[in-house]
């Protein structure tokens, strides 16, 4: 016999649930996609460039990633990652909520990466000053350059894994509460 088994059926309270799955999603893909835009072409092109040059567009990049839209993103994933555990979980969506809880740990797994290695070396750099009146820009650069990128290599991961995870996720709580 051929049976097909009926998923149940979609209320508002498991719309919500996946706008808010969808919202995590996307602000986690955006965050990923920052650390990998970093990893894969803005400090492979300053590889190429002096020290003092090197030094000059970091502390621009970093005066201009500090704005509402990535501050949006970087502390909203994790934020909406949380809520859409509490909601996923008081609607018994169990195995979805695996995969969520999983994504979020690993969404700040990337946060606290940043906070603790990629911005201290972020404040070591605008602590610097002027690139133009720094003594020994090639010191600053040795002292910095090769720990960021390690420290981005591995947010960049962590944030890829909660990508990855959520997207699961979602699949998830769409098979789950598919209407027929």
């Amino acid at each position: 016999m051929n049976r097909q088994l009926t998923p149940p059926e979609t209320t508002p309270a498991t719309r919500t649930a996946a706008i808010l799955l969808g919202a995590t999603l996307v602000t986690t893909g955006l965050v990923a996609g920052v650390y990998f835009c970093f990893a894969v072409a803005i400090m492979p092109g300053l590889g190429q460039v002096d020290a003092r040059t090197f030094v000059d567009v970091l502390q621009q990049v970093n005066k201009r990633i500090e704005n509402p839209v990535f501050f949006a993103c970087f502390f909203g994933a994790p934020i909406l990652g949380v809520i859409t555990i509490v909601r996923a979980r008081k609607l018994g969506l169990t195995e979805a909520n695996r995969w969520i809880i999983a994504g979020v740990v690993l969404a700040f797994v990337g946060m606290l990466i940043t906070i603790g290695g990629n911005i201290p070396l972020n404040n070591k750099i605008k602590d610097a000053g002027d690139p133009a009146r720094i003594a020994d820009p090639e010191k600053l650069r040795d002292d910095v350059e090769n720990a960021w990128i390690a420290w981005n290599t591995a947010r960049t991961l962590a944030a890829t894994a909660a990508l990855a995870t959520l997207t699961r996720a979602v699949h998830l709580l769409a098979r789950t509460t598919r209407t027929p």
